[in-house]
């Protein structure tokens, strides 16, 4: 018998004894999350999972309970590889939960702009090399244990306006040296198993469709030989996606091959050695992840485990990536001491906003809120002493809130509505499905019957009895992708029944619903309604069989969204105000949430939503002791930012966020959050101010290199708060920078050291960052200084350690579009800085080079 001793081996062997419709077969997934398996020969499925914050399972809303993560961006935070190789651990325990056997992550695009919709789920910020480092240390973890990572999304998906149609114009040095960095570094270093492609075109063709991005430079440039997986309906033609090197057309059935691809090949438009070239990574991919050793696969069912091991780390993950951005009259830490009261104000101060939107959602665990948690641990720490109250202050809702625990079931009497599903357009006939859901976000995609035929519409609906709590003018909400209606008591409240595939669109459903239509009604305490939701499926136009054209993305994500909030019958700020002046502290929760984050949209702004700014004004106004705590994926302005003494950066922190401001706020946990990205006073000193989302579906990517930091240094631009920074409830000192030769060549690198000293009375981390600046004229200009090393070090009051980084040639050059390649020049001069964020610079040592180096890999 052979021993089969690597994947390629196994993969060429099993690969002959296909038939080619099943070679075919390979190359597009089963259903919404599974590959194809071939039972004949043993192969078996693969089972992918998202995402960014966690692994969610086979069901996007409601479904198995999972362990909610900080988001990349507070992850990004805390510069610390090693926590981010703790989160890919974890990880990996909780994708072996889920029964899969790929995680749809990470996501390493940049900062591009602070109105991005998805920036809280990138590693990269405002710098390529923290993004890709960061992103090696994941995927390393996570792959350590047999799973399969997916580094996301080729490339510069940094909008969502658009991004299905946007043609994105990117010059070549700043593809080069900014986009395509976090992918090179992560596939140098780390090697994921799969790489998933953006849905845009960049410079003028599909991502999926890109020959030069997918051979010529990963392939061909780069070596990459894992798996290409086309993002989610993302699959843009029949032939040129599979001659440009996309693999695997995700999700299944197959919409743009199959039985078009086989045709192609029976017509001469397409190789069959094409097809089997594709065809032997996705058995490849079976092999790594030891799917091979299982050819008679059953999927188990999906497990929620929720280990206390996970809730520790994710608690100390959370806070060390939140931020101390001012404390100057050292509120923080607090002391929980006798008779003190703390008010708790802010649209989130009793909310979990654990996250961002879109397919970085999912079902966690539990939730913790600041509030709540902060009363549970202040009465474990200092039982009796402290005083805890609590006040919104204000709404910052975009929508109207998803249906609270008013509303049950008419089923089984729990919160939720009882749906049903019909193999037709009428409601007519026996459900052919019928179900439980938790929340009224109706959605249907990974939960349909199996019985309906893709593509074929189908029709819903939706009971609850709801129960309101107080008497008034109360507002329902509906909006939905395909026709819908909403009866209350049997009376039609809300139409959109003649609603086709034309007809507008908006945020909601990943920007393929109806705009939010709101209806109020004078309703009775104590009454029950009957709250009814009856949808029909969009409509969607059939796939043509144009093997070589651009074809669009289609999308079979469909439902509807319930909403439904009492009315508001007190001075919400007014309550806040005098909340606060009778409380010795007030903790000001404010920021964005999952409706103003999310994939499928941008932000219009990087104002606070609703009446917050206002709101922080009036508490500044009645308390000076309050501590502004944001959460937000992306920078905001700060209008009061002279009147508040003490801020904190808190992102979105997952399950543990309540547990993890609770330690930051009071000790337990020394800040050491660095910021990842620059926070600019204003939207219009930003580098992509004038070019951002663009026009006409066309975007030029005109800031070139000078994105995030490049672009305030070069401009000379003072931010709110730069790149790295980040204060602590102790002081660092950085003394005696150096390096280990005064000389850098090919064959021997440079490492830089300093010491860093505790000079305050707690022990703290500190994030230690390595700036490289060229100091001798350049061949083309380039940024005044860039981030090429980092390190945290823990240190004990007094203490101090040496903390050192080996610099190589990646840290040294850029990219020449004349020679095709990265390149040192001749006699270069380099100055390296040791610095505690951009503009921190502590001390500075020399080094140089004297022959030119040159390099495409």
């Amino acid at each position: 018998m052979q021993l089969i001793l690597d994947s390629k081996t196994w993969a060429e062997q099993m690969v002959k004894r296909l038939t080619l419709e099943e070679k075919i077969s390979l190359l597009s997934g089963a259903d919404v999350w599974r590959t194809t398996p071939i039972p004949r020969v043993g192969i078996p499925a693969l089972k992918t999972t998202d995402g960014p914050v966690g692994v969610r399972g086979s069901t996007v809303t409601d479904g198995t309970t999972a362990a909610l993560t900080p988001s990349a961006v507070s992850l990004a935070a805390t510069f610390d590889t090693d926590i981010v190789e703790g989160i890919g651990h974890l990880l990996a325990t909780e994708v072996e939960d889920k029964k899969a056997d790929v995680l749809l992550a990470p996501t390493v695009c940049l900062h591009r702009s602070p109105l991005g919709g998805r920036n809280f789920e990138s590693f990269s910020g405002d710098d390529p090399f923290l993004g890709g480092k960061l992103a090696a240390a994941y995927i390393r973890a996570i792959q350590s244990h047999g799973i399969a990572t997916s580094i996301k999304h080729f490339v510069a998906n940094d909008q969502e306006t658009r991004r299905f149609i946007l043609n994105q114009h990117i010059p070549e040095r700043a593809l080069r040296e900014m986009h395509l960095v976090p992918f090179q570094i992560a596939i140098r270093e780390a090697n994921p198993w799969t790489l998933m492609t953006s849905y845009s075109k960049i410079n003028g063709t599909y991502a999926s469709n890109n020959k030069r991005l997918l051979q010529g430079i990963l392939r061909d440039e780069w070596g990459y030989d894992g798996l290409v997986i086309s993002d989610w309906f993302g699959t843009n033609s029949i032939v040129p996606s599979l001659e440009a090197g996309m693999d695997l057309e995700m999700p299944g059935p197959a919409r743009k091959r199959g039985q078009k691809l086989l045709d192609a090949v029976r017509l001469g438009h397409l190789k069959e050695r094409t097809i089997e070239k594709s065809a032997k990574r996705v058995l490849e991919l079976v092999f790594k992840t030891g799917k091979h050793l299982c050819p008679d696969w059953i999927e188990g069912s999906e497990e929620a485990i929720d280990r206390v091991t996970h809730r520790n780390f994710l608690r100390m993950a959370a806070a060390d990536g939140i931020v101390l951005l001012k404390n100057t009259d050292n509120l923080l830490p607090l002391r929980l001491e006798p008779g003190l009261q703390v008010a708790f104000i802010g649209p989130n101060s009793r909310a979990s906003v654990a996250a961002g939107g879109g397919s970085a959602n999912l079902n966690p665990h539990y939730r913790t809120t600041p509030y709540d948690s902060f009363v549970e641990n202040a009465s474990l720490l200092a039982p009796g002493l402290v005083t805890v109250k609590h006040a919104p202050g204000c709404l910052s809702n975009k929508w109207v809130p998803l249906v609270p625990e008013t509303c049950v079931s008419p089923v089984n009497g729990q919160h939720g509505l009882f749906m049903e599903l019909f193999g037709n357009t009428t409601l007519s006939g026996v459900a052919a499905a019928s179900s439980h859901r938790k929340t009224s976000m109706l959605t249907c995609y990974d939960n349909i019957p199996k019985s309906f035929t893709p593509g074929k519409r189908y029709s819903y609906r939706a009971t609850g009895l709801i129960t309101p709590n107080t008497t008034g003018n109360h507002t329902f909400s509906l909006g939905s992708c395909g026709p819908s209606r909403m009866l209350v008591d049997g009376v039609e409240i809300i139409s959109l029944w003649g609603r086709t595939k034309d007809s507008e669109r908006s945020e909601l459903f990943m920007a393929y619903a109806s705009p939010e239509q709101r209806f109020s009604m004078y309703m009775e305490a104590g009454k029950t309604y009957t709250l009814v939701v009856e949808g029909i499926s969009r409509e969607m136009d059939p796939i043509p069989v144009e093997y070589f054209a651009e074809l669009y993305r289609e999308e079979v994500m469909d439902g509807a969204r319930v909403g439904f909030m009492e009315e508001v019958q007190t001075d919400l700020m007014d309550e806040a105000v005098q909340l606060a002046r009778e409380s010795d502290v007030v903790v000001m929760v404010v920021g964005k949430n999952v409706e103003w984050e999310s994939e499928a949209y941008d932000m219009k702004s990087m104002d606070l939503p609703g009446e917050q700014n206002k709101l922080i004004s009036e508490i500044l106004k009645t308390n000076p002791n309050t501590i502004i705590v944001n959460q937000s994926g992306s920078p905001i302005t700060m209008p009061w930012i002279d009147e508040a003494s003490t801020v904190l950066q808190a992102w979105y922190q997952g399950q543990e966020l309540g547990n993890a401001l609770f330690d930051v706020l009071t000790g337990l946990t020394n800040p050491n959050g660095k910021l990842p990205v620059t926070f600019p006073k204003r939207l219009e000193d930003t580098p992509t101010y004038h070019n951002f989302p663009g026009e006409n579906d066309q975007v030029f990517y005109g800031e070139g290199i000078w994105l995030g930091y490049r672009h305030y240094d070069k401009a000379h631009i003072e931010p709110l708060f730069p790149f790295g920074f980040g204060l602590s409830y102790t002081t660092f000192e950085y003394n005696n920078v150096r390096v280990s030769s005064p000389i850098f060549s090919p064959h021997r690198d440079v490492t830089v050291s300093v010491d860093v000293t505790n000079t305050g009375y707690r022990s703290g981390k500190e994030a230690v960052q390595f700036y490289v600046s060229q100091i001798s004229k350049p061949g083309l200009p380039r940024p005044v200084r860039e981030l090429k090393g980092f390190a945290k070090v823990a240190l004990e009051p007094g203490e101090t350690k040496t903390v050192q980084y080996k610099l190589d040639k990646y840290a040294l050059g850029y990219f020449n579009e004349k020679v095709k390649k990265w390149v040192v020049d001749e006699n270069a001069e380099f100055e390296v800085f040791a610095a505690a964020n951009s503009r921190d610079l502590r001390g500075s040592a020399i080094f140089s080079i004297m022959s030119g180096m040159q390099w495409i890999k």
